[in-house]
């Protein structure tokens, strides 16, 4: 898939939104990837990821301060030039980081007739008490969802959007596992394809999409009598718990880990599509780590037991991998484990412009490969992958060096 490829793709994505906004949906668009997509459908609300346009240049706009990331520009610009969707509001994080908080604050003033909500999330790891405070926000911006719309919370839609929810995670969480196993099962643009598309739209089309992926995987499994060790491999994965599956690799073709901060999955496919190409034998993209990857989908939907507010809460804050989040020690010991027991050559690091949360780690995760002498490169690109070529021919280089090893 060439970068035309990912403009088509982006294009596909603008389209199947404008198609749900023409059926009477009031669409909903976060620009974090952990947004509370059960509380929004449960207010009949269609909550959709936003994503970077490639054919939109990040253009230096005089109201964002200069510390405002790539994606964020490139969102600000979609909004300026209505580019974007019509939206019937558009989802912020607070206390994420300063960019995105930045944006929100631009677009109420820049855009006052927009509707704009914002959910503070805490900066501290799971606790009682942080699952208190982002319930009682959680529970506050329902409110004004209400009050907004005139959709009150739905007990009945809310059941609907947890299994909706949970048998996407299911799935996808169960194809990770397979791919981290036997990575040729599926190649990684088609699983960043699957992943993207219900973001994009999570609805039961797209759910049927990777449900039958899923399947048509465990038959292939259940064949080579591994579907017991990919349900395992999967619930070490949701759990946090590596160390306990180890994985010996069943062909010689390097094993590659992607990590960093809201990078399209499918626009970096099409990147290492094209730089693998070049190689040989062809390197594999067997762990996603990416904020719009594995941290999305290895996280407990909510439970319908309990208050939903605190159920939601609890799915939210229950993956440590964000670099928002205190717990760098936990998170860095999480990626060494990785790396070793999921037989991993080599570790790309994506790093978005400006991008302080996932940068300022950057170094840390360096140094963490190392102790595990698992190589390492570095990507700066911007939210269109507007330098491919270079990007490209760094990649290339960095897997010929692998193969050579």
């Amino acid at each position: 898939m060439s970068l035309t490829g990912f403009e088509r793709v982006s294009q596909q994505r603008r389209q199947s939104l404008k198609r749900a906004a023409d059926e009477g949906h009031r669409i909903i668009g976060c620009v974090y990837p952990s947004f509370p997509i059960e509380l929004f459908l449960a207010h009949n609300l269609l909550p959709t990821l936003l994503w970077a346009n490639p054919s939109v240049p990040s253009a230096s706009e005089a109201s964002l301060q200069t510390f405002c990331c790539g994606f964020a520009r490139n969102l600000f610009s979609q909004r300026a030039k209505n580019l974007l969707t019509p939206l019937s509001a558009i989802f912020f994080p607070g206390n994420r980081c300063d960019s995105l908080q930045n944006l929100c604050d631009v677009w109420r003033f820049r855009f006052p007739d927009d509707k704009v909500l914002r959910l503070n999330y805490p900066s501290t790891k799971e606790s009682e008490a942080t699952t208190k405070y982002l319930a009682e926000e959680l529970q506050s911006m329902s409110r004004t969802v209400e009050e907004s719309f005139g959709l009150p919370f739905s007990q009945k839609e809310f059941s609907r959007a947890v299994g909706l929810t949970a048998q996407f995670r299911a799935s996808s969480q169960f194809i990770s596992a397979a791919r981290l196993l036997q990575p040729q099962i599926l190649t990684y643009a088609e699983y960043a394809e699957l992943i993207c598309r219900f973001l994009t739209l999570p609805n039961s089309e797209s759910l049927n999409q990777i449900e039958n992926k899923a399947s048509a995987i465990r038959q292939i499994l259940e064949k080579n009598k591994q579907v017991i060790n990919t349900e395992a491999l999967s619930y070490t994965l949701l759990h946090q718990e590596i160390g306990e599956v180890t994985i010996s690799p069943d062909t010689s073709n390097p094993r590659i880990a992607v990590i960093g901060g809201m990078v399209d999955p499918e626009g970096f496919a099409t990147m290492f599509n094209n730089a693998a190409s070049e190689t040989s034998p062809k390197a594999e993209i067997v762990l996603d780590l990416l904020s719009f990857g594995l941290r999305t989908t290895f996280t407990k939907p909510p439970r319908l037991q309990g208050n939903p507010f605190e159920e939601i809460a609890l799915s939210l804050l229950g993956h440590s991998t964000e670099p928002t989040q205190e717990g760098l020690p936990e998170r860095l010991g999480l990626l060494k484990k990785s790396l070793t027991m999921f037989a991993i050559d080599g570790l790309i690091i994506c790093e978005q412009s400006f991008c302080d949360p996932d940068g300022f780690e950057a170094p840390e995760v360096i140094s963490a490969a190392a102790e595990e002498r698992v190589p390492t490169v570095r990507l700066n690109l911007d939210a269109e992958l507007s330098d491919r070529a270079r990007l490209e021919s760094k990649i290339q280089s960095f897997l010929e060096t692998l193969t050579m090893r």
